[in-house]
């Protein structure tokens, strides 16, 4: 879960997004999804910014992805140059995402993969530095999983996870790496295969926990309530609050059985940056809300929360955790 400069640029985009809403007649809105489609529809071949804010993959194979808009429902391909291939629906994006394979444009995917997961307003560019990194220098397959974070809840997001992973092709065996609010966006997808059952087809091997809220966030109860920040994160900030939707999420969490291992910024002085949050904490969460029980091991590295994936330190931890099940 991250605030940082991203979050004007939220702020802005949903406030502009509520006056045309409000603004709108019943027409415009009933033509509003048709009138999408056909945007999308004449930009097929064109790039895009590879959708950070209202866009979450449901499909990834390598470099392509089939991502749904998180507000009007349609689907669109993209390619590895994040260039629209197809829009429509998922069925019509499947199809030519089974087009490219069955043309050998789509090499096949490694057996052994991790998933990279960013944070609350962040998108995957900002987990593109820590996917190089576990590519280059340890040689792993790596895929970043995108969601718009400030659109819907953790559930919806789980769901949408759930989608990649069932869709992994010849994928066997997959580690997380999650920072923030990803971690609860794995651990709840974990509860879920737990109670419905039918997992998919995977053995799970490690996670990196980077900076998990696994307590809920006490800024969640203070500033979280404040308009602004409610505005611009969405309702899924009020399920992180200790006194509003953290009691029932975290009813709603699996502490993962396979080896995971916690890594924590702060200042390491017991005081921390925020006055208001009690002990040591990262600008965003106390170090006391990072802890689960089971975790086969603990660090803290010292940073501020937004950065925490972006520190070489992070990453050479998470990578040695990822080879050896120690940081």
């Amino acid at each position: 879960m991250a605030f940082h400069c991203g979050i004007l640029k939220n702020l802005q985009a949903s406030a502009v997004a509520l006056v045309l809403l409000c603004c709108a007649s019943a027409a415009d809105r009933a033509h509003g999804q048709e009138r999408f489609l056909t945007r999308l529809s004449s930009g097929v071949g064109l790039p895009t910014a590879g959708g950070p804010l209202a866009w979450t993959d449901e499909v990834i194979d390598g470099q392509w992805r089939i991502q749904k808009h998180a507000i009007v429902g349609h689907y669109r391909l993209l390619d590895p140059l994040q260039r629209r291939m197809a829009v429509g629906t998922m069925e019509q994006c499947f199809c030519e995402l089974q087009r490219r394979r069955d043309a050998g444009q789509i090499p096949p995917m490694s057996p052994c993969l991790v998933i990279v997961i960013h944070g609350l307003s962040g998108s995957r560019a900002g987990m593109d530095g820590m996917a190089d990194y576990l590519r280059d220098q340890g040689g792993l397959s790596v895929i970043n999983f995108g969601y718009a974070s400030t659109r819907g809840t953790i559930q919806d997001q789980a769901v949408a996870l759930e989608s990649v992973l069932r869709n992994l092709r010849g994928v066997q065996q997959v580690s997380f790496v999650a920072h923030s609010m990803g971690n609860i966006v794995v651990r709840h997808l974990l509860y879920k295969l737990e109670v419905q059952g039918n997992p998919p087809p995977l053995v799970y091997n490690r996670m990196v926990m980077i900076s998990p809220p696994n307590h809920g966030a006490e800024v969640a109860d203070t500033i979280g309530q404040r308009p602004v920040f409610k505005l611009a994160l969405g309702e899924v900030v009020d399920q992180f609050a200790p006194h509003y939707g953290w009691p029932q999420l975290e009813r709603q969490l699996a502490t993962p059985d396979f080896e995971f291992g916690i890594i924590a910024g702060g200042l390491g002085n017991g005081k921390g940056f925020l006055p208001r949050v009690p002990g040591d904490d990262d600008g965003l969460l106390s170090l006391q809300t990072h802890m689960l029980d089971g975790a086969s091991d603990f660090q803290q590295t010292g940073g501020v929360h937004q950065l925490m994936p972006r520190y070489r330190s992070v990453r050479e931890s998470t990578l040695s955790f990822l080879q050896t099940g120690h940081f």
